[in-house]
């Protein structure tokens, strides 16, 4: 059997694209960061600080399950995958998935937002997302939950040696 796509998911500033990216180096998989799959309106909207209604995320849920499917090694996706019914999507055309859910104190989220150049999501919409956020189950939906309050490189240990174990 073939080893299940990887989510990393949390709100804006968890550190989802570091986490992903170190985890798909280490595991020899496939990194896809779902920022890039964004239709330039939903940029442009996150960008004047407007969150982004599901109805505009569906699109974007199917595409990134598409890349997904379509990677050559296990995939790693950093993806908000903030509701049930997100990452129920994602689900639905990608198939079952093992989940890493990055949580932590708001004030160090905003912190990190706050000191970062290179992105186009705003600091203002944090608390848009943490009223979206259903967090997974973590046996229902297979999820590992990992602070953010850790360095990234602890939460990739964490996060590898979870998904390189042995099933029972």
């Amino acid at each position: 059997m073939t080893a299940r796509p990887v989510l990393v998911m949390g709100i804006c500033g968890t550190g989802k694209s570091t986490v992903a990216r170190g985890i798909a180096e280490r595991i020899g998989g496939t990194f896809i960061e779902a920022d890039l799959y964004h239709d330039p309106s939903s940029v442009a909207r996150m960008q004047a600080g407007q969150p982004l209604t599901d109805d505009m995320r569906w699109g974007w849920l199917d595409r990134l399950a598409a890349e997904v499917t379509a990677a050559p090694t296990r995939a790693v996706l950093a993806c908000s995958g903030l509701s049930r019914a997100h990452r129920d999507r994602l689900r639905a055309g990608a198939g079952p998935l093992e989940i890493v859910f990055l949580h932590g104190d708001r004030a160090l989220i905003a912190a990190r937002m706050a000191s970062r150049a290179d992105h186009y999501m705003p600091p203002s919409l944090i608390d848009s997302q943490l009223a979206a956020l259903q967090p997974p189950d973590p046996t229902a939906e297979d999820a590992l939950w990992v602070d953010v309050a850790l360095p990234p490189a602890q939460i990739i240990d964490r996060a590898v040696a979870a998904l390189t174990a042995p099933q029972p």
